[in-house]
């Protein structure tokens, strides 16, 4: 584990503790090809990864509004933001093959593939599932948010 990879767990854990949710995670680092040295965790029934620079990122997720979250808050809302895409995905599973980034299930493995046969993960090499997992706009550690945003709950 990188020293950013620790810092950014404890932002994580802070997030989530200053929302009211326990941040106790299962993190497990990938010796495989395509995620060396990523670190994985399963909250709440969504893949969080976290990278050697310390950027944590949600795999299944295929975006994310950089003026309401950044890359802390989004992964403690992470089970908010995976459960609007997969009602999206859902009414338009087409449109859902199609994107870019993200995946068609909440869960992704080491190998950067999810659980759903049907997702463009299972056709794309080693290359096109690192680019999806890494998200479509999910690469950014900056802090954009626009306070008015946030609910009671803490997540937009």
């Amino acid at each position: 584990m990188t020293s950013e990879q620790s810092e950014t767990i404890k932002e994580y854990e802070n997030e989530v503790r200053k929302r009211g949710g326990n941040p106790a995670l299962d993190w497990k680092e990938s010796n495989s090809p395509e995620s060396r040295g990523v670190l994985f965790a399963d909250a709440h029934g969504v893949t969080l990864m976290i990278y050697s620079d310390g950027l944590i990122n949600i795999p299944a997720r295929c975006s994310w509004d950089t003026k309401k979250y950044y890359h802390i808050t989004a992964a403690a809302c992470a089970k908010e933001l995976w459960s609007r895409q997969k009602r999206l995905d859902d009414n338009n599973r087409k449109k859902a093959q199609e994107r870019q980034g993200g995946h068609l299930d909440s869960l992704v493995g080491f190998d950067l593939k999810c659980r759903d046969t049907d997702c463009p993960c299972h056709k794309e090499s080693q290359d096109g599932r690192q680019t999806r997992a890494r998200g479509g706009r999910n690469t950014s550690k900056r802090d954009a948010r626009v306070e008015k945003f946030r609910n009671s709950s803490g997540c937009p």
